[in-house]
């Protein structure tokens, strides 16, 4: 058995929401040594019993309060419509229990702020799951980007499927608060975390959108990002078109392009599946060779040792922090007709200080 933070135990977690994405965490949980899941809450008694019979775990909390005062849970795993990761991730803090929500960390910078200044004041470990970061190819542009390219002046990123064909009529991606960003909120803003992540942070955004099957909902969205160093990354997504994953990166010293097969996104060999190359300035194309990891179980891997002191989330509350405001500001521009939004602009309207202004547009 492996160990985490000095203890051979696995560490137990707990979820909250027992949808189809807690799937994915509790098959990440089975391919790991150093973490399981103990027990879910879901307001449903049938999916707790799901949830419960299909991963092997007999709990099932009936109440948000019943899973944290379980001794069991040592952090807590949160996988709810987007409206309500932060009401649930607060709830956390004052227990003293970690945490690692999935994105969105929060549907708008105002409300982004209020866990921010939580997690500052609690000290207790929240990480955002934007695991799409800890693909091979990113991890190996990133390192690109920091021995060989120079700088990097523009990045282009996909992330499309056609989950709209699949949408029920009563799905909570439609009626959570924030579900006008639709596309880019849900599958869009890992490819916004990872030019971030890859240029820097946000300054300014425009954007287009379109919705031709979901009514309010963005079914398309094209966003325009100008980064902090004066980068600049154009992201796509549709939810009506082939599961498709790309990332180009054009630099002064070269040139990067990651495709993913989107086929393998929850799987523990996903890295097998992505192909990643570069060529230096009038150089031919190579394949470069990236250790392959498994995203997924990384980031549990990481909170469980984080719930037993044993170091910090990689990807914070300021990380997902920056991605929502490049949604809201997307938002704001699509409504806009395409013009320029300031993501300071918005962060002094939610209340940031001049501070936190400068943490989050400039780093």
């Amino acid at each position: 058995m492996s160990e985490i933070g000095n203890e051979r135990d696995p560490v137990g977690l707990g979820i909250v929401g027992l949808g189809r994405w807690a799937d994915a965490h509790a098959g990440a949980a089975a391919r790991s040594a150093d973490v399981r899941f103990v027990n879910g809450h879901a307001r449903s008694e049938a999916s707790r019993e799901r949830f419960s019979d299909r991963h092997g775990f007999s709990a099932g909390a009936s109440t948000f309060d019943g899973l944290l005062a379980d001794p069991a849970v040592e952090a807590v795993v949160i996988s709810t419509p987007n409206d309500q990761h932060v009401a649930q991730t607060l709830r956390c803090l004052d227990s003293g229990t970690p945490v690692l929500v999935d994105k969105p960390v929060a549907v708008d910078i105002a409300e982004g702020l209020t866990l921010l200044r939580a997690v500052r004041s609690t000290g207790v470990a929240v990480g955002v799951a934007h695991h799409a970061r800890r693909l091979a190819g990113i991890r190996g542009a990133s390192e690109w980007i920091r021995r060989s390219a120079g700088r990097v002046r523009l990045a282009t990123a996909d992330f499309s499927n056609d989950r709209s064909a699949h949408m029920r009529p009563d799905a909570w991606h439609r009626t959570a608060r924030g579900s006008e960003a639709g596309a880019l909120i849900q599958v869009g803003i890992h490819q916004v975390d990872n030019v971030i992540a890859l240029l820097g942070p946000p300054q300014s955004v425009s954007a287009t959108f379109r919705h031709e099957t979901l009514g309010p909902m963005c079914d398309l969205a094209a966003v325009t990002i100008v980064h902090a160093g004066g980068g600049v990354s154009v992201v796509t997504t549709s939810w009506t078109t082939p599961g498709h994953f790309a990332l180009d990166l054009l630099a002064t010293g070269g040139n990067l392009r990651y495709e993913l097969d989107h086929g393998h996104w929850t799987s523990g060999d996903v890295d097998d599946h992505g192909r990643l190359r570069t060529a230096e300035a009038g150089g031919r194309w190579t394949d470069r060779d990236v250790p392959a990891g498994d995203p997924l179980v990384e980031q549990l891997e990481e909170l469980g040792r984080a719930a037993r002191g044993d170091g910090d989330m990689a990807v914070d509350v300021l990380a997902g922090l920056r991605a929502v405001s490049v949604v809201e500001a997307a938002v704001r521009s699509a409504q806009a007709g395409g013009a320029s939004v300031t993501i300071g602009d918005l962060a002094t309207e939610a209340g940031a200080t001049e501070a936190e202004i400068r943490q989050l547009v400039v780093g």
